[in-house]
């Protein structure tokens, strides 16, 4: 089931939380709505379930090919699953997951034994099966979310929507719920939306990524588009660490080996840490010369914290420790800086 939104706009008052917003997530694919707070990012995904309608005469919303743009959230056949899992406490895991198919309408709805099926074969899918006596305050973050995915499902909806669906849970259990939730999508082939804020998890769990900001979209594109080829310096600099450092002081450095003259002098390159070379300083040498002032080394990547001399501008710099090993670098040594490869908005230059 494709989801199609045209030119969707939503104010609060004075405020705009959608600005004549477009979106089309084909159908079976896993897309993540990413954005800073603010962005309208819930609003659309709201907007999408019903719970939300667009201004008047703002634009539509289809399910393959059927316009619900009017139809109520309780007809359109949507799952939808929110950040703080909104399980009834007093409810076991069974009854929870078998809710939505208990108050149905009396022709809609299966028989006991119907019922009793559906929620064994959600708990296997979740990989739950002996959870069903359970009260969700007996379960981790993790089960909990878990549940809530399997009530969703419970009532067969069209497509799923997530609202930051793993915001509530630790570092560790995100992560692993993340790769959980990919496998999950292959096997359901459901069409499904979820918001977040968290760049990697839509990096590595998304089939595209739809990244908001300002109400509005800034770009759409599988995960190695959106972070190979950014298109505005918002999209660079939300997706992943970088440096932002002048023409000018590259050009002077010898590091802009061509097209420099298409940029203004004032312009600006935006350069990931790992696609910095360090390498020991040689006066009069091509690169930035810069002072090293922190070196971080727990985790698999080193972590350099430079100072450059003629700026006094930072720059990071990721490396790998066995590089970091060979240069035997120390806190005060000068060091010369080389670009691998970057990118400027100023006459469409890339090193």
């Amino acid at each position: 089931m494709s989801i199609v939104a045209n030119n969707i706009r939503k104010t609060f008052g004075a405020y705009t939380a959608l600005d004549g917003v477009d979106l089309n997530v084909p159908r079976g694919k896993l897309v993540a709505l990413l954005g800073p707070s603010g962005s309208g990012k819930t609003t659309l995904l709201r907007v999408i379930a019903g719970l939300e309608y667009a201004d008047p005469g703002s634009g539509r919303i289809q399910f393959h090919g059927e316009d619900v743009t009017d139809v109520p959230a309780g007809k359109r056949k949507v799952g939808f699953v929110f950040q703080y899992y909104a399980l009834f406490r007093h409810m076991t895991v069974f009854e929870n997951i078998a809710f939505g198919l208990r108050v149905k309408g009396r022709k809609e709805r299966p028989s006991k034994s119907g019922i009793a099926d559906r929620v064994r074969q959600l708990l296997k899918l979740v990989q739950l099966e002996s959870h069903g006596s359970r009260y969700p305050n007996q379960l981790s973050g993790g089960q909990r979310q878990r549940i809530a995915l399997a009530r969703a499902l419970a009532v067969e909806p069209k497509v799923l929507l997530l609202d930051e669906p793993f915001g509530a849970l630790d570092a560790k259990v995100r992560k692993e719920l993340r790769r959980w939730l990919r496998q999950f999508h292959d096997k359901i082939n459901l069409t499904t939306v979820f918001v977040t804020h968290d760049q990697e998890e839509a990096l590595e769990i998304a089939d595209e990524v739809v990244i908001m900001n300002q109400a509005k979209v800034e770009q759409v594109g599988t995960p190695q588009q959106v972070y190979d080829r950014p298109a505005s310096p918002f999209v660079y600099q939300f997706l992943g660490n970088v440096n932002v450092l002048r023409v000018q002081a590259l050009a002077e450095a010898g590091a802009l080996a061509r097209g420099a003259a298409a940029m203004e002098a004032n312009g600006q390159v935006y350069v990931r840490p790992h696609d910095i070379e360090v390498i020991p300083h040689v006066p009069g040498a091509m690169g930035i010369t810069a002072i090293v002032r922190y070196i971080h080394t727990a985790g698999p990547a080193a972590r350099l914290t430079l100072e450059q001399v003629k700026t006094r501008e930072t720059v990071e710099v990721e490396t790998s420790r066995v590089t970091l090993a060979n240069l035997d670098l120390k806190v005060g040594d000068l060091v010369n800086l080389r670009m691998r490869q970057g990118h400027s908005f100023d006459g469409d230059y890339t090193i």
